[in-house]
């Protein structure tokens, strides 16, 4: 089973699996650069090759996700699926192997959506990715959609608001995608603000995820006290 070791054991491992390079830092980035900053490897995997975006330089969206990267402190790995039109059986054959290689203590996702309001390829991502971590009992969260939160019911916030600005580079490097809305530097700091008032904070940013799996031993709540008592002094 896999569980929170404290911090005398071997380094933590984060696991993200995405459809697109840019679906790992709108929703995530904040959470990432926190734990890379805390000693976690932050690994994310991108499902394509981003033919379908706004650039039509080939290898673009790759480009600007490594760059996205050394603000995170994430390493990255791709693959070449065909944008709309890969099964949810090539994603668990990806899965399964990312697991095999890195030992993930944690995988983060998609959060799975009804297809009218969701992208078709973080459903399908979404889908298979539960279906391993599942089987094989891995902690597994979902993060936020960019848009149309239907269906998304945050249960675990993340205060940002010290890596705000890290965010925002990090997605600002995203440059072929930046006419979309979502990327756009109010709606980020909108939607950061919104899940801050969600929690009653009249100040700060905060990202939001929903815990699908959660499986702890007693070391987690030993590395929990600590950090508390480490505040306190």
């Amino acid at each position: 089973m896999n569980t929170y070791p404290d911090n005398n054991f071997a380094q933590r491992t984060v696991l993200t699996i995405y459809s697109h390079a840019d679906d790992e830092v709108l929703p995530a980035a904040g959470t990432l650069t926190l734990m890379s900053k805390a000693g976690w490897n932050v690994r994310c995997l991108i499902l394509t090759d981003g033919s379908l975006s706004s650039s039509s330089v080939k290898g673009t969206r790759h480009q600007e996700a490594e760059a996205a990267g050394k603000i995170i402190g994430a390493t990255y790995d791709f693959y070449a699926f065909e944008e709309c039109n890969f099964s949810t059986q090539a994603v668990i054959k990806v899965t399964e192997e990312a697991i095999k290689l890195y030992q993930p203590d944690l995988i983060i996702t998609h959060a799975p959506q009804p297809e009218k309001y969701g992208h078709r390829d973080h459903e399908v991502c979404a889908i298979a990715v539960s279906n391993v971590a599942t089987r094989k009992n891995i902690p597994l969260w979902y993060s936020a959609p960019p848009v149309f939160l239907r269906g998304f019911e945050p249960n675990f916030f993340v205060d940002i608001t010290s890596v705000i600005e890290e965010k925002i580079a990090a997605i600002g490097c995203y440059e072929s995608e930046q006419s979309k809305a979502f990327m756009q530097l109010d709606a980020i700091l909108v939607l950061s603000r919104f899940w801050a008032r969600e929690l009653g904070q009249k100040d700060g940013y905060f990202e939001a995820f929903e815990i699908s799996r959660q499986c702890v031993d007693a070391s987690y709540f030993t590395a929990l006290s600590n950090s508390k008592k480490l505040v306190l002094n």
